[in-house]
């Protein structure tokens, strides 16, 4: 297992960022398809993101079906007490042997909210596992970066 940690600020209350994580049209705005079920207070949001081949290893990108996407769902708390809370998130890709689950904390304050992502890449691949993982994880670390930064402008 392989474990990876991001951090960055958001110039928005906690409430109103929780609130874009749980609008579709947040999602589609970075290019992915979402949909929102509601569990009464929380919000389950599943979203799919293509996955080029071009932006993985080629020992990777040639086991993977043509349309291959990756499939995050995040479960987004809709009662929020005090200033902080905690999203979950889990992912996979069809056809790639890696499950990933992270927990996304979230802290206000003075009107700023503060993201803290610490993620766990596992592979249920015997002996070659740890090798998926790491070939895994640098592209993780760069999609999430790029989507904390987009998360900010959408």
């Amino acid at each position: 297992m392989r474990t990876l940690t991001l951090n960055h600020e958001y110039a928005t209350e906690l409430l109103s960022f929780l609130s874009r994580l749980a609008d579709v049209t947040t999602w589609q705005r970075l290019g992915s398809q979402a949909s929102a079920e509601r569990i009464d207070p929380d919000t389950e949001m599943t979203v799919r993101t293509p996955m080029p081949a071009t932006e993985l290893p080629s020992a990777l990108a040639s086991r993977l079906p043509d349309q291959a996407e990756l499939v995050e769902v995040y479960m987004i708390p809709g009662d929020v007490l005090g200033d902080s809370a905690e999203v979950r998130m889990s992912a996979h890709a069809a056809g790639v042997p890696v499950e990933i689950d992270a927990l996304i904390m979230l802290r206000e304050q003075d009107s700023t909210t503060s993201l803290s992502v610490h993620a766990e890449v596992s592979s249920s691949i015997p002996m070659f596992g740890s090798m998926i993982e790491q070939a895994v994880v640098p592209i993780l670390e760069k999609r999430l970066k790029d989507r904390l930064v987009k998360l900010e402008s959408s």
